[in-house]
């Protein structure tokens, strides 16, 4: 955060020193303020030391000549000239708040501390410079620490078939880390002329391919910028300002993939998501249900906050509520970046304490829905810049930014890429993608996807295919996962996997043909499992029993047989007993999950039909299993 230049203007001419100045030293005087308004500032310089030369005690002439020296941030200059009149003459209140910045410009902290506390305590000090000097000094105190502990950063130019010449900002990145979109200006032109550009990954080498313009109604003769992509790549939600369609000075809008690298024309998002003033920067959660945003405040503050959005059941967006909790402050929060493990949020602050301006922070959401206390990134991945526009790939750990500031750029802005600090890292992601259609027909299915952990048998994530049957679901890479799949009309289908450690990487496709209802069609249970040599239910199967009920209950004419098999270690009559034992104990679940008994029967079938090598552990782990068949319909 910085306290603004130009107060020191509302200051400087309002001091008056107790000396009388000679009528030479106040007329060289006033020609320097002519040569500052006309943008000669150094000859505005050359008429200040005159000044200060024939009237030493002349204070104003010397804040006048630091002002120009920071607003060209020459600090060290600006120093000079406070330090040398703080030597001899009895300096304003306010000089401790400019001089306080200046050094904190230039690292150094501890004086710059006891400056920002002579300053506070003045009495004459407006309350709301105080709590931004504060806020200084809580800056000053975290950059000392954190450049004693600095972070690994080993940040990587994106090369030149990415960067240009010219300017490359706020990129985004798709679920399978493949595609990179980003915003293009080129030098010396207006906010109209921002474009959007993509890269595609090359699989083979890893290396992103030659950058190109979006094709389609996407890049208009006017300014897109700040985009975000969905998991599946078909929406790109982004920032568009001065559009006759707009509620305010910038709106989001959204395009929707067409096919053959074609975007639709912009949809603005309506008044409940837009509003009279700045809204921008959007980020989607991998769901695509929430849209985080930044709006702007009205009249001239920098004060900018995050906001959201969520999708309704009638495919609209609802109200645009402000971010709760510790993230927002009095300060500006800007780009932020949801990751796909849609815990993790990426964001930008000058109101949190930091190494200057705005700083990179990551918070993380709570079970509860609520988010922790906001952590900086650390040195020297933040610097006394403004540092924005992060967002981290799939794999949680690494990211992609833009910056000017690293010395090896290609043009005037460059994408760059990190590894993060493990702590900073989010959960890696896979993705499971695929079509479902009818298996008798071929005909594509819009039905309801359901992810569950399976440790906790918890619901965490609700899709639905879309009319062509295409779905495209991301989950966190770090548990194990039951996927349902329910239609009316159709058996109940489901599955089981795992995200953790070697699988995590796996890009899943899973085309699934569900079976429509008919007697004696059966289905596996995958989702149902039992303490080992015992008919005691896991609890991790009551989301999968719980399906069950529902598609019984969808469907009242229905009546199905729970039947049990096992492999064939121990004795037949041993096996047929677990077996049907194990029957019953699903029996009885549904049963208090409001089935009527008579629609539901038993049979234990121990070892008799296998559908698997009993030779091998993984034939014996397919052949024990519990299945449903439909007995009337």
């Amino acid at each position: 955060m910085r306290i603004f230049i130009f107060i020191l203007s509302l200051c400087l001419f309002q001091f008056s020193t107790v000396h009388a100045q000679s009528k030479k030293s106040i007329k060289l005087f006033k020609k320097a303020k002519e040569a500052d308004k006309e943008g000669n500032r150094t000859k505005a310089i050359e008429y200040l030391d005159k000044v200060i030369e024939k009237s030493p005690e002349y204070i104003e002439a010397y804040l006048f000549a630091a002002d120009i020296f920071r607003t060209e941030e020459d600090f060290n200059r600006a120093i000079g000239y406070y330090e040398k009149l703080m030597k001899d003459y009895e300096v304003p209140y306010y000089f401790y708040l400019f001089y306080g910045e200046t050094l904190f410009e230039v690292e150094r902290y501890d004086e710059a501390i006891l400056s920002f506390r002579e300053y506070l305590k003045s009495n004459k000090a407006a309350p709301k410079y105080k709590e931004k000097v504060r806020s200084y000094i809580s800056n000053c105190e975290f950059s000392k620490t954190a450049q004693l502990k600095p972070k690994p950063f080993e940040p990587v130019n994106l090369g030149g078939l990415v960067n240009s010449e010219n300017m490359e900002y706020f990129p985004s990145i798709s679920a399978d880390g493949n595609s990179l979109v980003f915003t293009y200006r080129a030098p010396n032109q207006t906010k109209s002329d921002e474009d959007f550009f993509i890269s595609i990954r090359d699989t083979v080498t890893g290396e992103w391919t030659q950058s190109k313009p979006a094709a389609g109604f996407l890049n208009t003769q006017l300014n897109e910028g700040a985009q975000t992509i969905t998991s599946d790549g078909m929406i790109i939600y982004f920032a568009a300002c001065e559009r006759e369609n707009g509620f305010g000075s910038c709106d989001i809008f959204a395009s929707i993939y067409k096919g053959n690298g074609q975007w639709s024309k912009a949809i603005n998002l309506g008044p409940k998501v837009n509003s009279r003033v700045w809204d921008t920067q959007p980020s989607i959660s991998s769901d695509g249900k929430t849209l985080y945003f930044v709006r702007g405040s009205h009249g001239r503050s920098r004060n900018k906050d995050i906001y959201y959005t969520e999708l309704q059941s009638d495919g609209t967006w609802g109200k645009a509520l402000k971010l709760k909790g510790p993230i927002n402050t009095s300060g500006s929060e800007t780009s932020p970046f949801i990751h796909f493990d849609n815990k993790t949020l990426y964001f930008s602050s000058d109101g949190h304490p930091g190494l200057g301006k705005l700083d990179f922070f990551v918070s993380r959401r709570k079970e509860d829905g609520s988010w922790e206390k906001p952590e900086n990134l650390g040195y020297p991945i933040n610097s006394k810049e403004d540092d924005f526009s992060l967002i981290v790939s799939p794999d949680g750990k690494t990211a992609y930014f833009s910056s000017d500031r690293l010395g090896d750029n290609v043009g005037l802005q460059d994408l760059y890429s990190f590894i993060l600090p493990k702590e900073s890292r989010a959960i890696e992601i896979a993705y499971i993608k695929g079509k479902i259609t009818n298996k008798v027909t071929g005909a594509p299915i819009s039905a309801q996807i359901v992810f569950s952990e399976l440790s906790s048998s918890e619901s965490i994530l609700f899709e639905q295919s879309n009319r062509l049957g295409n779905y495209f679901s991301v989950l966190p890479g770090n548990a194990d996962y039951g996927l349902n799949i329910q239609k009316k009309g159709f058996l109940v289908y489901s599955k089981n996997f795992s995200l953790s450690n070697e699988n995590v990487r796996k890009a899943y496709v899973l085309n699934v043909k569900l079976i429509p209802i008919a007697v004696d069609q059966k289905v596996k249970l995958e989702n149902v499992f039992y303490a080992t040599a015992s008919f005691e239910l896991d609890s991790r199967s009551n989301s999968e029993l719980n399906k069950v009920a529902d598609f019984l209950n969808d469907n009242p004419t229905v009546k199905i047989s729970v039947e049990g098999h096992t492999d064939n270690e121990g004795s037949k009559e041993g096996n047929t007993k677990l077996s049907k034992n194990r029957a019953k104990s699903v029996y009885q679940y549904l049963i208090e999950k409001g089935i009527d008994k008579s629609r539901l029967s038993i049979k234990g079938f121990g070892s008799s039909q296998p559908v698997a090598d009993n030779e091998t552990e993984e034939g014996r782990k397919k052949n024990r299993r519990t299945e449903i068949r439909i007995t009337a319909y």
